[in-house]
């Protein structure tokens, strides 16, 4: 037991790494450091294969550390097998017993663990409560949905009662209409019962919507940790802001500075303007970005505005995207809400004014 526990963390990792052999040996995870709290809904979200289920796996203990430790309410749990840690882990694909019922399936984890039959039959049925299927206890697997069949797991995984529920991409197999709804579920499941999530996804959106905190990762390294509206508004770096979202990209030069500005040329000559920001000075090489739908489309040209024609127009239902060429070789992307009426504010051709509110811009050291 760890002489300076703090019952607020559950899991510290320290300078995680993973290394497949193989020639040349297979870096999967690179020194990965993080701290999730008790009773946080964390999410691991990343591209396919930079390392998100790898550091699950290790958590888990299913995958062996190369290097660094990982620490468990206090607990160094770098070496202990998997059966006992109090983690249990939810998968993509259900993996429930065919030939139990689904009482039977939610109750088996807990019989294997001793506990009395009649006990642990009560336990399922409350978990089953808890996920929404208490009258779905004597039906078979192949008797529900995909989406019922993934609440029956969460079920199961929620029985013995762990400190860390693990869920590996466990939506990814589901329909839009269903991923939605269970986005919610997952959310209401983590409130109610205070156990730590370690959830691990690919999709932005997902992450978003439920996560207290979201650690970006890119090629095995932790590229950003924070709120899901720190990720999104401000992005660490360039792979953060273009993974996280949609988002125009401009290389530029600091052409001039003030008490309370700094005006920026991008390519072509025009000038974006931002708030002041410590550190930056004239001629300095920087990374502007801004995000589709922070960008307004105006009647007249005023300040920290760009002119543009309307290239390509993608209506998505509620808002529309629009591209628009500020010059032969660059263009930016806007994302406006539809009127009532579904018209689009400018047509393919069209010229138009573009406003740029100052503070929606995000500046990064080129």
């Amino acid at each position: 037991m760890s002489e300076d526990l703090d019952l607020s963390v559950a899991i510290t990792a320290n300078n995680l790494r993973k290394v497949y052999p193989g020639n040349p040996p297979v870096v999967a995870l690179k020194s990965a450091s993080l701290k999730i709290a008790d009773n946080e809904f964390f999410t691991l979200l990343g591209p396919s294969g930079c390392g998100k289920t790898t550091l699950l796996r290790l958590i888990a203990g299913f995958e062996d550390i190369t290097d660094g430790e990982l620490i468990l309410y206090g607990n160094n749990i770098s070496n202990l097998p998997p059966e006992i840690r109090p983690v249990n882990t939810v998968f993509q694909h259900y993996s429930l017993f065919p030939h139990m019922s689904i009482l039977e399936n939610v109750a088996f984890g807990l019989r294997r663990l001793g506990t009395a039959k009649l006990q642990a039959e009560q336990i399922a049925q409350e978990m089953l409560e808890l996920v929404h299927l208490g009258d779905y206890g004597s039906r078979m697997p192949n008797q529900l949905s995909g989406g019922q069949q993934q609440r029956v797991a969460l079920a199961r995984a929620l029985a013995p009662q762990p400190k860390v529920l693990l869920l590996d991409e466990p939506l990814s197999a589901l329909d839009l209409k269903l991923r939605q709804a269970m986005r919610s579920e997952l959310k209401r499941l983590q409130r109610e019962t205070g156990i730590t999530f370690v959830f691990v996804t690919h999709d932005q959106e997902e992450a978003l919507s439920m996560s207290d905190r979201i650690a970006v990762m890119s090629s095995g390294e932790i590229q950003q940790i924070g709120t899901p509206d720190e990720i999104y508004e401000r992005p660490a770096n360039r792979f953060v802001a273009d993974f996280i979202g949609d988002a125009n990209f401009y290389d530029a030069v600091v052409n001039t500075t003030s008490e309370n500005n700094i005006n920026y040329e991008i390519h072509g000559g025009q000038i974006l303007q931002s708030p002041i920001i410590e550190g930056i000075t004239v001629g300095d090489k920087v990374t502007l970005i801004l995000r589709p739908e922070k960008i307004a489309f105006v009647d007249n040209k005023v300040k920290n505005t760009l002119l543009g024609k309307v290239s390509e127009i993608a209506y998505l239902g509620n808002t529309t995207d629009y591209v628009i060429s500020l010059s032969d070789d660059l263009t930016m992307k806007v994302r406006a809400e539809n009127h009532f009426d579904g018209e689009p504010i400018a047509n393919i051709g069209e010229s138009v004014n573009l406003a740029i509110d100052p503070k929606a811009m995000r500046v990064l050291s080129a």
